[in-house]
């Protein structure tokens, strides 16, 4: 009896201590679940958990789901000058920021970095524009971050259920909504719809056609001229590509450039242009220069200086006869790189201009840090100044403090003898556009630049 007792009392130790670990792996499996659904920065759900509720919702509920695909903009710029902390402060702000506004039955996810996602659902066509509005509010307020004051902004994409979505489609359709906000200028929502559809597929034809476009010699390369602007001789020529596809026909540079960045099929496609307006310079002769066109992603290479330089030295061109064009953006990336592969350049003699001046935010403080040698005045101003004397003002500034910086000026855009004029007036040395001559092959620019040394040569004789 005694033993009997003693056995008892061991299997009631045993299956007690057997519940506790019960208990506890119980426990632990529920916090790893929970881990595995939440974000552990804001404690909301991450992407498994929206899928999971999406998935979820599409099936069982007979109200009409929409997703929401929300991306802050400008939120590199927090993390790269304040550091990763202020970044991850300032995405818990937002975040309480946006649950305050949720409705009741609606869902926020952190899918990723500056990424949230919404399932909100049964609302009307007003309701959603309303709440997109305040989702675009609530994030481009001011809010002070690790001691300074920071402002973002957030752009949108919404999907709404149809008839047979999953929710892979629904995550699609947002995200192609979301990239058409951003194209558009950022800071809005977009609601897919037919025409979003229709220019994804459109992007995906010319995604897909690209790489076989450069390997078949689809591409070729036109050049315009850039004159003096008092006499109208010619100084150089713009290096401009164009693709003229066996499906699409001619496709304009604005519609495949951005998708070869996106693609990374820039770099190859970069390398290409360049070789070919070098070798094309070389040939017509003169005293012309070629202006090349390097994208951000192209001129922030550890190297571009050097293969430039080597380009040159293959198309037997000189140095001084070549000039790169930037934007802003692809100085501002990344200042450390952009000061060193300027400095190579310009050490052996290729010219640098920076390319839609007035375009960006801060041009004035790159232009004291860097050795610019001109400044391209963009389009946009050009074509008001003959009936806008505020963009004639900006334009005479920006020629007078070229000149005081010891840089020459470029006029794009140039339509009119009366804006010529005006733009003499206004101090560009050199104007570039239609009024003087289209976009043109490299036989004819090579016509076009023998053509003139000969009248030279005459005149002198």
């Amino acid at each position: 009896m005694n033993d009997a007792a003693r056995a008892l009392a061991q299997r009631d130790r045993t299956i007690g201590l057997l519940d506790a670990q019960v208990t506890e792996l119980r426990a632990r499996v529920d916090i790893a679940m929970h881990a595995a659904r939440h974000d552990g920065l804001t404690g909301i759900l991450n992407r498994a958990g929206f899928v999971d509720e999406l998935t979820s919702r599409l099936t069982r509920s007979r109200q009409k789901q929409t997703v929401l695909l929300i991306d802050l903009d400008r939120f590199k710029s927090v993390n790269d000058t304040l550091g990763h902390d202020a970044g991850d402060d300032l995405v818990r702000k937002i975040c309480a920021a946006m649950t305050a506004v949720m409705p009741a039955d609606g869902v926020l996810a952190r899918l990723g970095g500056d990424e949230f996602g919404i399932i909100i659902e049964g609302m009307t066509e007003v309701g959603l524009a309303d709440f997109c509005g305040m989702i675009l509010r609530v994030c481009n307020q001011n809010r002070r971050v690790f001691g300074h004051e920071v402002q973002v902004s957030a752009s949108v994409g919404v999907a709404q259920q149809g008839s047979s979505l999953s929710h892979q489609d629904m995550m699609r359709n947002a995200d192609l909504a979301l990239y058409a906000a951003k194209r558009e200028g950022r800071n809005r929502y977009r609601i897919y719809d037919a025409v979003i559809d229709k220019a994804a597929r459109h992007r995906l034809s010319i995604e897909t056609g690209l790489e076989r476009a450069l390997n078949t010699n689809q591409f070729k390369m036109v050049y315009q001229p850039i004159v003096k602007a008092e006499t109208g001789r010619i100084q150089g020529f713009e290096a401009l590509i164009r693709w003229d596809s066996p499906e699409h026909g001619s496709i304009s540079p604005t519609d495949f450039v951005p998708v070869a960045e996106e693609t990374g099929l820039i770099l190859e496609l970069g390398d290409w242009i360049t070789r070919q307006a070098l070798k094309d310079c070389r040939r017509w002769g003169g005293d012309a220069y070629v202006s090349v066109n390097l994208s951000a992603r192209q001129f922030l290479r550890q190297n571009v200086g050097e293969r430039i330089l080597q380009f040159a030295e293959d198309a037997d061109l000189a140095p001084g006869k070549i000039q790169i064009e930037l934007t802003e953006t692809a100085i501002i990336d990344d200042v450390e790189r952009a000061d060193r592969n300027l400095k190579i350049l310009r050490a052996s003699g290729v010219r640098v201009a920076l390319d839609d001046f007035g375009t960006g935010c801060s041009s004035l403080v790159y232009l004291n840090q860097f050795a610019i040698d001109c400044i391209k005045i963009d389009k946009s101003f050009v074509d008001n100044v003959t009936r806008d004397r505020q963009s004639a003002v900006i334009v005479a500034s920006v020629s007078r403090l070229a000149a005081s910086l010891g840089m020459s000026v470029v006029a794009e855009g140039v339509e009119s003898e009366e804006q010529r004029r005006i733009l003499i007036a206004a101090g560009c040395g050199a104007l570039q556009g239609y009024h003087f001559g289209k976009p043109m092959t490299a036989t004819e620019a090579g016509r076009l630049v023998k053509s003139l040394a000969t009248l030279d040569s005459t005149g002198a004789a």
